[in-house]
């Protein structure tokens, strides 16, 4: 489903080099394997649920159901969103160039990596003056668009969050069926056993106004010391 992708990492020149990379997902919920990974039902989410992985959400105060679920190992973070997207084409390259634009100006730049191009930027903590290094993937899939946003250690080396990157390989995305605007975020939805659950992963949630958005410059996430 995902391309392989062109990595650029040649520091001195705009050379580029064609590297075979294939991830295993996301997966569309149609292509979904029967691996036997245990995965909580996050209603257009399925998370699985890795030892040594801690599961966050963020709520919307006025009606609290989750915008964003945030997937920790203790040094690094990975917010993940999910959108809907036209039949005809995917909708990674157009935001990408549209938040390329805004970020190059204060160091943020397009990279190769393990999903595709990717973008690395600084990210604001929500302190005066404080940002983050961060990097946003995005993945396209059959009318869905997949934003992951790391930060922490693997904000800045992609290699740093193993658990991170097996937990959005392996992650699937159910879509539905239902007319959805473009660039409206899925719903998703809180799992009433999540605490229970018996790979163990813990669950906390925050609340915040608002609404799941579309990517930009200015999307905040807590960093994880």
């Amino acid at each position: 489903m995902v391309e392989s992708p062109e990595t650029a990492e040649d520091t001195g020149s705009a050379r580029r080099s064609t590297v075979a990379i294939v991830p295993d997902g996301p997966y569309d919920a149609a292509e979904a394997p029967d691996d036997g990974i245990n995965r909580l039902d996050l209603g257009s989410l399925r998370l699985p649920a890795l030892p040594g992985v801690e599961v966050q959400f963020q709520v919307g105060e006025a009606t609290g159901e989750p915008l964003t679920v945030l997937v920790t190992d203790g040094r690094s973070a990975m917010e993940l969103s999910v959108f809907a997207a036209p039949k005809s084409r995917g909708l990674w390259d157009e935001v990408r160039a549209e938040i390329l634009e805004t970020v190059e100006p204060t160091g943020g730049k397009e990279a190769g990596g393990s999903f595709g191009r990717e973008l690395r930027m600084s990210l604001p903590t929500g302190r005066p003056g404080e940002s983050v290094p961060a990097r946003m993937i995005g993945v396209d899939g059959p009318r869905w668009f997949l934003r992951a946003v790391v930060t922490g250690v693997a904000g800045q080396d992609p290699g740093a969050a193993p658990l991170l990157e097996e937990t959005l390989r392996q992650l699937v995305v159910a879509r539905g069926d239902g007319a959805m605007p473009v660039r409206d975020p899925l719903p998703l939805t809180l799992p009433r056993d999540i605490t229970d659950h018996p790979d163990g992963p813990g669950a906390a949630t925050s609340a915040t106004s608002g609404r799941a958005e579309m990517p930009t410059p200015g999307v905040r996430i807590a960093e994880i010391r």
